[in-house]
């Protein structure tokens, strides 16, 4: 948990905060000490002066409590938010390939019911154990001044109650664990459920998936009531041990004040501020456990966070200036080989097609070009240096990608084109033409600023395509990967797209498509086709 001491810079605030509030409290006791003594004696002439300092401070407690609360709240709002904001850094630092092998539930999990229970169980606990720690100290300051040998009886309970805790967090952070777990595949299958809603409709899957659901959503909930019931033992234990150490010291004050040792006085005050004994222990108690139960969920959660694949990339990459040349390359999906020693060159400006039968291997040629993967054998070449040793944020700076399966953003079209970033009107007005958006775009009253909802429910699939089109003409890359893009157009559409990238001076284009437009194949410079881990290359 060391790693995470950096989200505790604002934690001094918590602290200050506590600090003032024992002040207040410090004060607030003595001061009503001083006035039972003076009405014990029936000193009249100090009764007002030592009663008005008294209510002072009994004033102040609520403002003092409000700014404990408040600076508290600022802590854990400024820890979460930097947390889920480095988390989400990490993630997009996860290498494609390994991000695409995992169920993203596991992530979704994370940034709701992981860091939920980190909030509750760690930040907020340990915030308690120093409010607790600062309130105990002022309780025994207090005591101490009324009678040094209370002190012994604090620090003696102190030592009970941190044996207790000590016991009771093993079985708790096995349970948390096995939740967090449980949870990740859970929101994995509602995610897939949801997805599939059209699907189960119209085969008439509902009781089946109402049946999983229960069966998924029961586990979760019995894994809960395991937790609550260990809970439920230590808080009614913790309770118990509260009110026998409340009776322990109110005897043992009772005796002391028999002795003679302390005034009634003395009494007020130690009854008053008994709680200070007593809270913090049983707050430590409930703190220290669930602050240790966490530790499963961080480790859970640095898992995921780790990249297998840890080659380190040192070179740079400005712009695409020669050639791709694959050399005796390799490549299989654990032991499926799906590229045996291919050798294939791609040059600046030229255009290409790669066709072949599903599951052929068309695709992994373009994950492999993408850097999405690395060759098992052989080497990928790029203007002479190795494709492996590049930058990722340099050569993506440099390539467009256009997809089958598109994401658009739930917002205006023209952030949907620019990914937010500048172009100006003509770059815009230019893309859109190529891509054969601007009959929709004029069309539609709000144009540019017609809002795109929820991934594009609102639009056809074919203007999906041309909208990802688009994206990709207005970057300006040296290198355009297309994969499957036409297959939600018609084929005039495809054939005044394709026309428009062959027009695209110095850009590389590579398109692998099952979609064929016989008239303009011979507009490429090289066809390759992709089959039985092997490539054939035609002029």
């Amino acid at each position: 948990m060391k790693k995470r001491l950096k989200y505790f810079r604002k934690f001094y605030l918590v602290i200050f905060g506590n600090l003032v509030g024992a002040f207040v409290a410090y004060q607030l006791s003595f001061a009503m000490f001083d006035m039972i003594n003076i009405a014990i004696d029936q000193n009249w002439e100090q009764f007002w002066p030592t009663t008005i300092p008294m209510i002072i401070y009994a004033v102040l407690v609520f403002p003092a409590s409000m700014f404990n609360a408040y600076v508290r709240n600022y802590f854990l709002r400024d820890a979460m938010t930097n947390m889920k904001t480095d988390y989400m850094k990490l993630v997009f630092g996860k290498n494609i390939n390994e991000f695409q092998k995992e169920n993203n539930s596991a992530y979704v999990s994370a940034l709701t019911n992981d860091f939920n229970l980190i909030e509750n169980d760690y930040f907020l606990s340990v915030a308690q154990l120093v409010e607790s720690a600062i309130v105990f100290a002022t309780g025994i300051i207090i005591f101490a001044k009324i009678s040094p040998m209370i002190l012994l009886v604090g620090i003696g309970v102190m030592v009970i109650n941190g044996l207790l805790s000590g016991i009771v967090t093993k079985p708790i952070q096995k349970h948390n664990k096995e939740r967090s777990e449980m949870f990740a595949s859970y929101n994995g299958f509602v995610k897939e459920v949801l997805s599939a809603f059209n699907i189960i409709k119209n085969n008439g899957l509902e009781e089946r998936v109402r049946t999983n659901f229960y069966e998924k959503s029961e586990r979760v909930q019995q894994k809960k009531y395991v937790i609550d019931k260990i809970m439920s033992f230590i808080f009614a234990a913790q309770n118990a041990n509260f009110n026998i150490i409340f009776m322990g010291v109110m005897l043992f004050v009772s005796h002391l004040a028999i002795q003679g040792i302390i005034t009634f006085a003395g009494i007020a005050v130690v009854a008053t501020n008994i709680d200070r004994l007593v809270w913090p222990i049983q707050a430590v108690s409930e703190s220290f456990p669930k602050i240790i139960s966490v530790k499963a969920i961080f480790k859970r959660i640095d898992e995921t966070m780790v990249n297998k694949e840890t080659h380190v990339e040192t070179e740079a990459f400005d712009e695409f200036k020669k050639n791709i040349e694959f050399k005796n390359v390799t490549f299989a999906y654990d032991d499926h080989t799906v590229l045996k020693d291919i050798n294939l060159k791609f040059e600046k400006g030229k255009k290409y097609l790669i066709i072949g039968p599903s599951g052929g291997g068309k695709s992994t040629v373009l994950r492999l070009l993408r850097k999405y993967f690395n060759p098992n054998q052989g080497e990928i070449i790029i203007d002479g240096v190795s494709l492996k040793d590049v930058k990722k944020n340099d050569y993506y700076g440099r390539i467009a990608n256009i997809e089958q399966n598109i994401f658009l953003f739930e917002d205006t079209i023209r952030n949907n084109l620019t990914l937010y970033k500048d172009y100006s009107d003509e770059e815009l007005e230019n893309a859109i033409k190529k891509a054969g958006l601007k009959d929709f775009i004029d069309s539609n009253p709000e144009g540019l600023d017609y809002k795109i909802l929820d991934n594009g429910k609102n639009i056809s699939g074919g203007e999906k395509s041309r909208i990802a089109i688009a994206r990709g003409l207005i970057n300006n890359a040296n290198i355009i990967f297309l994969d499957e893009a036409f297959a939600s157009l018609d084929r005039a559409r495809v054939k005044e797209i394709e026309k428009s990238l062959f027009n695209l001076k110095n850009v590389t284009i590579i398109n692998v498509s099952h979609v064929i437009i016989e008239e303009n194949k011979h507009l490429y410079d090289s066809v390759i086709t992709v089959r039985n881990q092997t490539v054939h290359a035609s002029a």
